[in-house]
């Protein structure tokens, strides 16, 4: 009968130093167990079960058996229980990866830009829920803080820098906010980054709307292509790059 080696933890991402201490029970011959507590969704854990699941599997395939277990306040045991309690010990530099640092030095503002019809909107509010943030709506921005603005060039930027200022105080407030606007002049997604420096997620789209000038940027954090991807897989795509830069 085989005996496992368990492993019990968020995995809010699965990041090298989990990677490796598993490979070195793998190493010699054992059998990890992976058991995910299960959190609940939120800023600090955006990933659900089913995620994290895949993630061991795209890393490790069937060499490892995965459970899910309620969220846990402690480990507690007795004398004799009959199983060993090891810590796994690994370089320095593998060491100190944590998860809870990764997810901590993501950026709080995220700008989604793009033409229209190139699916902003929808990601924004999925988003919202996965990390508990708040939506600045480029529509409903319009009805608010730029009341009035037309579609100038100059309206545009003054409209973009407008809703760059309201997100600096919320996230300056300790709040996670996305931003649906299109911000389609280069020089004001330039001004943008010098004032907020947000995670420039571009949709691509093939449709042009000749009522705005677009100009493409050249590099954006991720792209986004509704035309290859499905809406999971974009959000997997934006989340996943979110928590390592």
């Amino acid at each position: 009968m085989k005996k496992y080696s368990l492993f019990i933890g968020r995995y809010q991402p699965l990041h090298e130093g989990h990677k490796k201490i598993i490979q070195k029970v793998l190493d010699e011959k054992g059998y990890p167990l992976i058991a995910l507590r299960d959190t609940g969704i939120d800023a600090g854990n955006p990933y659900t079960i089913e995620e994290r699941t895949e993630m061991f599997r795209k890393e490790f395939g069937n060499k490892v058996r995965i459970i899910t277990v309620p969220d846990i306040k402690e480990v507690c045991y007795g004398r004799k229980v009959g199983y060993d309690i090891r810590r796994i010990r690994l370089d320095k530099q593998s060491e100190e990866v944590s998860a809870t640092k990764i997810r901590g030095n993501h950026k709080r503002i995220i700008w989604l830009t793009g033409n229209v019809g190139s699916g902003k909107t929808s990601i924004a509010y999925l988003l919202k829920e996965r990390l508990d943030a708040i939506v600045l709506d480029g529509d409903e921005m319009r009805m608010s803080i730029s009341l009035g603005a037309g579609y100038s060039p100059v309206d545009r930027h003054e409209h973009n820098m407008r809703v760059c200022r309201l997100a600096r105080i919320l996230a300056e407030q300790g709040h996670h906010v996305i931003i649906s606007v299109i911000a389609p002049l280069k020089r004001t997604r330039k001004e943008i980054t010098k004032v907020i420096d947000p995670f420039w997620v571009y949709f691509k789209t093939k449709t042009d709307n000749p009522k705005y000038i677009y100009e493409e940027p050249q590099n954006p954090d991720i792209t986004i292509d509704k035309e290859k991807e499905t809406i999971e897989d974009s959000m997997d795509k934006i989340i996943r790059n979110l928590i390592i830069k």
